[in-house]
């Protein structure tokens, strides 16, 4: 029988999208088509009648590769794709708990609680059980809790383990901190999986329903799950072990946020008898970075071997650029850029990542100072913003009045005369009567509140209850605008008449356009046993992910870190900072499990470069300010991986002469003299000063700063590169120093 689904498949992409039964473990590689084969296996399961839409599950990390799925899956399919169970691992197990919260002693209107809920829930909880300041800070706590849920420990576990001072009291707020969640009728992200767990291992019947009615399921970015997701896939796939699981061992960049590389290195051992299948043909890249990419992955000993290639023969070397500091680098980039966009190209071609968001200043300084236009992705996002998280936090209250900490955000937004003191009064009250604070609004004179307070408090109150009694009546954008209306909230705003409170009242006023725009989206989609509910918005809205705010169809240069840039591609990308200790980073971990740390480093090393279409660029600083001073830098080991044949070299303002004289003799086949004379002329261009590539940005006149000795002058230099001696004037004398061994940073001329 003819199948349709494998038209325009490769080989390998045919055998995973037609295997049958049992388990089946698809190696990936980047942009070998790994959503083709996941989209087209479930048509093809459904098309073949081996189950109904229905009856199929998958589940990924963010809700647009989500969201891209069930697109192509409708676009397959028709109608019929619009019932397959499409989702990320939170959103299916926050759909899970609705029908069976009450299981676990929640209520199905539960809210979900962000990384900012958390924190404000724990900062105050460390607080009430009077602990001393940073033993454990709040951040220390938060991670600590997170971690242990990523493995499955309770409170209980938690606390039999801890083995010093500060873990006991880690263990304290963990059991409290669940109490409080409870007792809000609330879930943290980490709860939702957890909880979906402790489900399905403490019901068997539950497991069995859900075993029984997905007949298939299949995992997207399995290399990225963590030890509850292992078991959840594990608890779902139940005795029919129909599971395919998608991932790439070599893009695996989340460990440290508790993803484990075991469970994709392990799958064969955890589902004996299932079939592997390699992805890979590459369709992104050339040939050349795709030579460069193994080059650099094939170190790893923790890997499935397997080696990308494409049809895209040759392609454009790869350009390495040597740069004075973090300044030149950041105008380099800009320059080229210009220049590309002088030439028809799209602002959106481009992307410039680098390894800690710190880098991302300099480099917005040089395209702003161009006039470019860009786009940080893992900036201030539209539901982080103040206001639309205060309105947020009003309309969990209708959802769920238990939600303590939402009360809290806005008892006081706007102004009611609700102090501190007051807050006080009603949490402890609430806490002793073991009641929601929120039930406590109307009587606040029970518990100490007199006069005006009281009143402002019982209207609120009123307000809330009266619209919580309409939830089933009214559409969930009515109840938001008549919300925002009745607050008081956007009175707030207008009475400030000033053009921070007007870009405010516009946010305010396009989260109604949101909750418009998801009503529509969930009418069209007619999800099985899901209307268009404020329920339903405030889950989606807890359950966005950094990446599903950015829109790859801005025109503009987009900036970010390489952990966020995993899943995406660009004609050209820019990959900063590659110098050692920053890429790779050197980190207290680093010394402790250097293998797999390093190992992790160079994955997201593959990462970058996998990222790029057509051309790549990897640049670095000779000289790198920092928060302690400044440091002279050394090339980043992962170039020395790169084959010489591969790689072009430019040096602006270098002056790290050693370093430049190994790396270009190093590539000496490339750098010839004619390519010298473009590099020179290119950097004239760029600095109309530039003298020669030996004349360091270290001048005598400069004003510097030294970590030791403060600030002072350069008066005399002698030497050049790792033997340059600068006499520098400071205020309690003058001494001699190397730059090669102090932190020295450049304050001015």
């Amino acid at each position: 029988m003819y199948d349709e689904h494998i038209k325009g498949l490769n080989s390998s992409q045919q055998q995973a999208v037609q295997h049958g039964e049992g388990p089946l473990l698809v190696l990936a590689g980047a942009g070998s088509g790994k959503t083709r084969v996941i989209t087209h296996r479930i048509a093809h399961l459904i098309t073949n009648g081996k189950a109904r839409a229905d009856r199929i599950l998958g589940v990924t990390f963010t809700n647009k590769a989500a969201g891209e799925m069930k697109e192509r899956v409708i676009n397959l399919l028709g109608d019929v794709g619009k019932y397959v169970w499409l989702s990320t691992f939170h959103s299916f197990c926050a759909r899970l708990l609705r029908q069976h919260a009450e299981m676990l002693g929640y209520k199905r209107d539960f809210t979900i609680y962000d990384s900012a809920d958390s924190g404000a829930l724990i900062k105050r909880i460390i607080k009430d059980l009077g602990l001393p300041e940073n033993q454990p800070s709040p951040g220390q706590a938060q991670n600590a809790i997170s971690k242990a849920k990523d493995k499955l420990i309770s409170p209980q576990e938690f606390l039999e383990s801890a083995d010093d001072y500060i873990i006991q009291n880690i263990a304290l707020v963990y059991q409290q901190y669940q109490r409080q969640l409870k007792r809000n009728n609330a879930l943290d992200f980490d709860d939702l999986l957890f909880a979906t767990v402790v489900l399905l291992e403490k019901f068997p019947k539950v497991t069995a329903y859900y075993n029984s009615k997905f007949q298939y399921l299949l995992v997207d970015e399995y290399q990225d799950t963590n030890h509850t997701q292992y078991r959840l896939v594990k608890l779902l796939a139940g005795e029919r072990k129909n599971v395919c699981v998608v991932g790439d061992d070599d893009q695996s960049i989340y460990g440290w946020r508790g993803a484990d590389i075991s469970n994709i290195l392990n799958f064969e051992s955890d589902f004996p008898g299932c079939k592997v299948v390699k992805l890979e043909q590459n369709y992104r890249s050339t040939d050349v970075i795709l030579e460069a990419a193994y080059e650099v992955i094939r170190k790893n000993k923790s890997r499935k071997a397997k080696k990308l290639f494409t049809d895209q023969t040759g392609g454009d070397y790869i350009t390495l650029m040597m740069c004075g500091d973090e300044r030149d680098e950041s105008g380099v980039i800009a320059t080229k850029i210009q220049y590309a966009l002088s030439q028809d190209k799209s602002p959106s071609d481009f992307a410039v990542m680098y390894r800690t968001h710190s880098q991302s200043r300099s480099i917005e300084d040089a395209l702003r100072d161009s006039g470019i236009p860009y786009i940080i992705v893992g900036g201030t996002r539209f539901y982080e913003r103040k206001e639309i998280k205060d309105v947020v936090a009003y309309l969990r209250l209708l959802v769920n009045p238990a939600d303590t900490e939402s009360l809290v955000r806005i008892i006081n937004v706007p102004r009611r005369g609700v102090g501190k003191v007051s807050v006080d009064k009603l949490l402890k009250a609430a806490n002793e009567q073991n009641i929601p604070a929120f039930d406590l609004l109307s009587q606040a004179d029970t518990v100490g509140i007199k006069g005006k307070t009281a009143a402002e408090l019982n209207k609120l109150y009123e307000t809330l209850t009266a619209l919580s009694a309409r939830l089933d009546e009214l559409p969930p954008n009515d109840l938001v605008a008549r919300l925002i209306d009745k607050s008081g909230y956007l009175a707030m705003l207008e009475k400030e008449d000033t053009p921070e409170a007007d870009v405010r009242i516009e946010n305010v006023k396009e989260l109604v356009n949101a909750v418009i725009a998801f009503m529509v989206r969930i009418e069209e989609e007619q999800e099985e046993d899901q209307n268009p509910t404020l329920g339903g918005f405030l889950e989606e809205v807890a359950l966005i992910s950094e990446i599903d705010n950015w829109n790859n169809k801005d025109s503009a240069v987009v900036l970010m870190s390489l952990h966020a840039a995993k899943g995406l591609e660009f004609d050209t990308v820019f990959l900063t900072g590659m110098e050692q200790g920053l890429f790779p980073m050197i980190r207290e971990t680093l010394l402790h499990s250097p293998d797999k740390e390093m190992e992790e480093e160079r994955r997201l090393c593959y990462v970058g470069i996998t990222r790029a279409r057509m051309k790549l660029y990897l640049s670095m600083a000779g000289f790198r300010r920092r928060f302690d001073g400044g440091n002279i830098t050394s090339p980043s080991s992962f170039l020395n991986d790169i084959p010489e044949n591969l790689l072009e070299v430019e040096q602006f303002n270098y002056y790290n002469n050693g370093a430049a004289r190994n790396v270009t003799n190093s590539y000496k086949s490339n750098y010839s003299n004619n390519y010298k004379k473009k590099s020179q002329a290119y950097k004239e261009d760029i600095y109309p000063d530039y003298e020669d590539e030996s004349d360091d940005i270290l001048k005598i006149g400069m004003t510097v700063s030294h970590n030791k000795f403060g600030v002072g002058k350069i008066v005399d230099k002698e030497g050049s590169g790792e033997a340059m001696m600068l006499t520098i004037k400071f205020g309690g004398g003058t001494k001699k120093i190397m730059p090669k061994y102090a932190a020295i940073e450049v304050l001015g001329t």
